[in-house]
């Protein structure tokens, strides 16, 4: 993230909400409702952000980015954010995505929960000339405007590597031992994503590594510890754990604690939360590959209103992630972007 982005934000933060509740709007002037993408340029442009969830301080850093992209425009952006309660409510999301459609916004960014079960909306939108900048879970369709999100199979490699490196740091012979991945969601294109390029890695690097059967937790913090206590109980020679977002680490990191294993268990995980951060610093959890999602919200309402203003855009755009340990997890710029908004 740029620090011009993070800089100005410490000032807009005092001004916006971090409010999780559906339908929450950053103050601008009123506006006509959406004409969808035009070279004429407008005084006011209204742009509707949906995330996966609201009860995830990820996704609710995403939203502070958007009203952030909104508060640094003087008047001329107004972000109006929802979405469902949870990351497994799919339904809930595709009519919270059909009714802000109807309602014409000029644009749309969207965190989808699927890679499909969008798609009809998103190709209806498309249709009307309202953009869709999607961001983290890529479409099965070309019908969005520009897609933003991690390269997640190649930041899930970076654990891998580092995870070999730990082996080596504490004298741990890899060869013939077993490692886990603990999984929210089977039907996740982004958690297959980062899963695979864990395990490729970790493969590459470790052809003798015995890698477990995955444990799908339905995005359950308590159904995730649970996984690793049984994981641990029953492979005496288990040497590693790689959970696929945070809740995932939340419950990995817990196990950890109560097993004690934590000098012996090499975990990663993906994403960052306070407990992922005390884990890491109480030595429960060895690192999570951290995200952008402030700079996707910040950067993706900007896209939005770039393609309403007539600019060509890159069709897909990398957004870089940093793996977090408690080697560096004190340094500036960590800190920065564990914690856009302090």
């Amino acid at each position: 993230m740029k620090k011009k982005v993070l800089s100005v934000f410490l000032a807009a933060a005092m001004a916006v909400s971090l409010g999780a509740c559906g339908g929450t709007t950053t103050p601008a002037p009123a506006s006509s409702g959406g004409s969808g993408a035009s070279s004429a340029a407008k005084d006011t442009y209204n742009v509707t952000v949906i995330i996966k969830a609201t009860d995830s301080s990820y996704w609710q850093t995403l939203l502070l980015g958007a009203k952030a992209a909104a508060e640094e425009s003087n008047g001329k952006i107004k972000v109006t954010t929802d979405g469902p309660a949870s990351e497994t409510d799919i339904d809930k999301q595709v009519t919270i995505l059909e009714n802000a459609i109807a309602a014409k916004p000029d644009g749309i960014v969207l965190a989808s929960i699927s890679s499909t079960s969008t798609v009809p909306a998103v190709e209806q939108a498309n249709a009307a000339g309202i953009p869709v900048v999607t961001v983290d879970n890529k479409l099965e369709t070309d019908a969005y405007t520009q897609h933003i999100a991690t390269d997640h199979a190649i930041a899930a490699a970076t654990a891998a590597a580092d995870m070999v490196e730990q082996w080596k740091a504490k004298g741990i012979d890899p060869t013939g031992k077993k490692v886990a991945l603990i999984s929210a969601d089977s039907g996740s294109a982004v958690n297959q994503a980062r899963c695979k390029g864990f395990t490729d890695e970790i493969k590459r690097l470790v052809p003798s590594i015995v890698v477990l059967e995955t444990q799908y937790c339905d995005n359950d913090i308590q159904k995730a510890l649970d996984a690793a206590d049984n994981l641990v109980l029953a492979n005496q020679d288990l040497i590693g754990i790689f959970g696929d977002n945070n809740h995932m680490g939340d419950g990995i990191a817990k196990a950890m604690e109560q097993s004690k294993k934590g000098d012996k268990i090499v975990t990663y995980a993906f994403d960052s939360d306070d407990t992922e951060i005390d884990a890491i610093q109480n030595g429960n959890l060895t690192g999570i590959v951290v995200q952008d999602p402030f700079g996707m919200g910040y950067n993706g309402v900007l896209a939005a209103v770039s393609k309403l203003e007539g600019k060509d855009l890159e069709k897909d755009k990398v957004s870089e992630t940093t793996l977090v340990t408690k080697k560096n997890i004190q340094e500036d710029a960590v800190q920065k972007l564990l914690y856009p908004g302090k």
